[in-house]
């Protein structure tokens, strides 16, 4: 694929692009499909509103012929004479007046025929039989027609079942009773309703289910109990919503019915969402394959387009990760002509050019500290000087003079190097930098070239450190046959000025004022007061409570007119380096 090597970029984005156009092309049929899909959820939702007009003007209409049927009743004389009776109870005839609501239930086609007196006392049903009297004064519809003396309606529970019942009053010409004529709602009137709209309709509440077109096998899903019923109710009342009823969902609407039941009662209107959309199955069938051509189409494509472009990225790639691992020989050897081929050279150049800082950055490390290195390759020292707050450690091994005579200079060179190791890893280990070789002591600063906060802590931990590590090494060096030795640290704090110091030709990083000075005289009075670690009483002032405190004293100090306060650090909590160096 010589061609492909030589193609630029600008082609391959150009068949890239071409391949976005087709996917653009296959998401247009999706939202074609969506769209369609909507519109069949849309005449889902019509046919379920209708179904709820429809119901609505059913429950109008029973009620008008109810009302109709029982004014006709109410206006025959022979139940008017029947019914009079029950004011003498030696003419009453419970007998004829039973006969006369079976009678009546015929004639007006309904299922439930009540017959009270003035004040609400059944006297007689159909069908069934009355045991023993009882009031209904306070059961609608006939507590408004006692308060009206007019005809009323309702929809409400008698003996578990729904009926829609209408209540009117007799005159002769006084009230003298009232008729009550219902029509059951049940499945059979569910089923019908279903029969003429096409949607399932059930009436229930949030835990009863009184009657439903829905076989009884289906209703357990979709007709789910408990408050998920009640969510369902509440959120699909006059606006439809589709619930998930596992292997199919259902576009449901809840029309509130007012009614004498002890919950409220609705009519749950439900259609399926899948049927619905079953003639568009083969619909997504065909979008399917289209974009299965299209898919194929593309990854075609993107197979030529990734294979020009993915494996040189995978080769640079794979020679970052060697750069990461400090491989910094490491060149590569894509040969293009493209953008890709120019940026194969430009890392190859990026990987020489750290290539020779990592050399100089080694070579300068090897004789000034590697944080001061790593700030002047940075450009993080300004040129001409900068005031900083620093703290300054000073070491000194005691009696070296006296230890130089005494040992050959090879040995002495080979102990002093085992010291400074450890001297050098306390320092950068607080984040410290050895400025400074004195022979038989190290100059160290915390704070500069990188601004620390603590530093003071710092360097007093650094200190302690020292000299846990020196104990460490004199049990070596008895085992080589060498002296122990002995140090004294002094730390002090204060401002100086930090910056590179020296002509053009040979410069180093240093620091200069009386704080530094004085931190080399603090670092003497070690020997005074026979104490390992002294500091100023500036550092002391910065030190926490971790720190173990000894004795303060006020010393002179050569070229100080005034004395110099100096503590000495005996250790730090849990920890005790007091007599490590005696």
């Amino acid at each position: 694929m010589s061609w492909w090597a030589r193609t630029r970029l600008s082609t391959k984005i150009f068949l890239a692009f071409s391949s976005l156009i087709l996917a653009v092309l296959v998401a247009t049929l999706g939202l074609t499909q969506l769209v369609v899909s909507r519109s069949a959820e849309s005449t889902l939702n019509r046919e379920l509103l209708t179904t709820g007009q429809v119901f609505e003007d059913l429950l109008r209409e029973r009620a008008a012929r109810l009302k109709s049927s029982s004014v006709l009743l109410v206006n025959d004389f022979a139940l008017k004479r029947v019914l009079a009776t029950h004011f003498d109870r030696t003419t009453y005839d419970a007998e004829t007046l039973a006969s006369a609501a079976e009678s009546y239930q015929q004639r007006a086609g309904v299922e439930l025929v009540w017959i009270t007196d003035d004040s609400g006392v059944l006297l007689t049903v159909s069908p069934g039989k009355l045991h023993g009297e009882r009031s209904i004064a306070g059961f609608s519809p006939i507590r408004e027609a006692l308060q009206t003396e007019d005809a009323a309606s309702t929809v409400a529970e008698v003996d578990g079942r729904l009926y829609q019942l209408v209540a009117v009053p007799v005159f002769a010409p006084d009230v003298i009773g009232f008729l009550v004529l219902g029509h059951v709602i049940d499945d059979a009137l569910a089923t019908r309703l279903k029969e003429e709209t096409g949607s399932d309709i059930s009436f229930l509440t949030e835990t009863r289910v009184f009657a439903s077109s829905l076989r009884a096998r289906d209703r357990e899903r979709a007709l789910p109990a408990g408050a998920r019923r009640a969510q369902v109710l509440r959120e699909s009342t006059r606006t439809s919503t589709l619930l998930d009823a596992g292997n199919e969902r259902f576009l449901s609407l809840a029309v509130p019915i007012g009614a004498q039941v002890t919950q409220p009662l609705y009519a749950l209107v439900q259609g399926s969402y899948d049927e619905a959309l079953a003639p568009l199955y083969a619909l997504q069938l065909r979008i399917a394959g289209i974009g299965t051509a299209a898919l194929i189409v593309a990854l075609l494509i993107g197979m030529g387009l990734s294979g020009g472009i993915i494996g040189p990225v995978r080769t640079l790639v794979a020679g970052m990760q060697e750069v990461l691992k400090g491989n910094l020989r490491y060149r590569s050897k894509i040969e293009r002509e493209d953008e890709l081929g120019f940026l194969a050279r430009s890392f190859n150049e990026m990987v020489g050019g750290l290539e020779e800082r990592e050399h100089i950055k080694d070579t300068f490390g090897r004789f000034v500290s590697r944080d001061v290195a790593a700030a002047v390759l940075d450009g993080r020292v300004p040129l001409a000087g900068e005031r900083r707050e620093v703290s300054i450690l000073f070491q000194d091994i005691r009696g070296f003079t006296a230890l130089s005579e005494k040992l050959d200079p090879a040995t002495l060179l080979r102990m002093l190097n085992q010291f400074f190791t450890e001297v050098v890893a306390a320092v950068e280990s607080e984040g410290g930098v050895v400025k400074q070789f004195t022979g038989d002591g190290v100059m160290a600063l915390f704070g500069a070239p990188e601004s620390r906060p603590d530093h003071a802590e710092r360097a007093v931990r650094a200190a302690l450190s020292i000299v846990a590590r020196l104990a460490t090494l004199n049990v070596t060096l008895r085992e080589q046959g060498l002296p122990a030795l002995e140090i004294g640290v002094g730390v002090h704090v204060g401002e100086v000025v930090a910056g590179l110091i020296g002509p053009d030709e040979r410069v180093e990083y240093g620091v200069v004022g009386e704080p530094v000075n004085l931190a080399s005289r603090v670092e003497s009075l070690t020997k005074e007061v026979r104490a390992t670690i002294l500091v100023s009483r500036d550092i002391a002032a910065r030190l926490g409570p971790e720190f173990v405190l000894g004795r303060t004293d006020e010393l002179p100090v050569k070229g100080r007119s005034q004395p110099v306060a100096v503590v000495e650090i005996l250790s730090s909590r849990g920890t005790h380096f007091g007599e490590v160096a005696h």
